[in-house]
């Protein structure tokens, strides 16, 4: 019974050492890796190797390893190291993902290390002065041990989750915000899996809860990279692909589907006279005139951002007079975000739309409707401020 306790126990951790593997492989296999990457898979690997020494504990505790002072001393002083590693590197993960100051440089880093450094020489003084102090006779650990284990991991836990929360509730991008909310929510969870496993130590929990954690964590990650734009946290190109083939045949009784395409007045002159700084900041100005006019649709629309300055949007109405309310309602946002922005330009779009019959044509021949009466706009606008019209 005993060695059918280790032997799941170890099969357990074996596979979400795996995992773990398997992720790390797939991020260092990336190109153009940057400093947050770095960390992340630092903070993969400081698991990997808990991990494996929490099997090793956990065969002591079976008795397949001989339990002696010596080696419960010796493994939980490892664990306390590695489950400290896990927290930093989460912790220093989270200020990278923030574009706080302690990416900047090694030194700088020094101050946080701080809490694992004094808790890793206490436990260490304490076993060699008093052996007895957090180890017993009988090679069991003492009550003092836990608080001694979980000081330094904690202080980084509720560090990292502090900061994260109050980033994800300034973030205005959705994408950013849903990442700094996993960013910090993740320490919580496995917190939450490591007290319940140290009342029921006869499973892996904390193994478990960290695995699920990290796949779902890694999962909507890779989501948000492959169907989000960066800059404006809208749909990218790609995914409206994915959509429009979706919809594609797709008819709804009683409701039309609706191609709008949009792009921002003279933005290559926001650009040269106030900086590309500004030129982005006008087009997450846009991105949020969309989400909020979104919220007002009765059917929920795709929003994406097409390329450039360029953004389409996969609408649903019963009625296509309701199209123009949305375009008017777009501008209307557009000039109360710059308004309270206080934006030293005043930006406008030009907007084309178009009916989009999903049963007899392409996605590609509606947008393209849509883009002549984008121009067509455009050029209206063109010769009323000219004076020829």
């Amino acid at each position: 019974m005993v060695n059918n306790y280790f032997l799941f126990y170890a099969e357990a951790t074996v596979v979400c050492v795996l995992i773990f593997g398997l992720l790390l492989l797939n991020d260092r296999a990336g190109v153009n890796r940057q400093e947050k990457q770095v960390v992340f898979d630092r903070a993969l690997i400081a698991h990997i190797l808990y991990f494996m020494s929490d099997v090793i504990w956990a065969g002591v505790i079976a008795g397949v390893i001989p339990r002696t002072r010596f080696s419960v001393a010796c493994l939980n002083f490892i664990n306390f190291i590695l489950l400290s590693a896990i927290a930093y590197e989460w912790f220093v993960f989270a200020a990278v993902s923030e574009r706080r100051l302690i990416r900047e440089t090694k030194r700088g880093r020094l101050p946080f290390l701080l809490p694992m450094a004094v808790m890793t020489a206490v436990m260490l003084l304490a076993y060699l002065i008093a052996p007895t102090f957090w180890v017993s006779e009988s090679a069991e650990l003492n009550a003092l041990y836990y608080p001694m284990m979980l000081a330094a991991p904690l202080t980084y836990v509720f560090s990292s989750c502090i900061l994260s929360l109050k980033q994800a509730k300034k973030a205005e991008v959705p994408a950013d915000r849903r990442l700094f909310l996993m960013i910090g929510l993740y320490p919580l969870a496995i917190v939450f899996f490591g007290v319940v496993q140290l009342a029921y130590v006869a499973a892996p929990l904390f193994c478990f809860g960290c695995t699920i954690m990290m796949l779902f964590f890694y999962i909507r990650s890779m989501e948000d990279r492959i169907s989000l734009d960066p800059l404006t946290g809208l749909n990218n190109r790609g995914q409206l692909m994915r959509y429009a083939a979706q919809e594609r045949g797709h008819k709804r009784e009683n409701v039309g589907t609706f191609v709008i395409i949009m792009d921002a007045d003279d933005f290559k002159q926001i650009n040269d006279t106030y900086g590309h700084a500004q030129g982005d900041r006008a087009l997450v100005q846009i991105a949020d005139a969309l989400r909020s006019c979104a919220k007002d649709m009765h059917y929920p629309p795709l929003l994406s951002r097409y390329g450039g300055d360029e953004f389409v949007v996969v609408a649903h109405a019963e009625n296509p007079s309701e199209m123009e309310s949305v375009a008017e309602q777009i501008r209307a946002e557009l000039r109360n975000g710059c308004a309270e922005a206080e934006t030293p330009y005043e930006l406008s779009v030009s907007i084309g739309y178009d009916e989009w019959n999903t049963e007899q044509e392409s996605f590609q021949d509606c947008l393209q409707r849509a883009d002549e009466k984008l121009y067509a706009e455009k050029r209206g606008r063109t010769k009323i401020t000219s004076g020829r019209f």
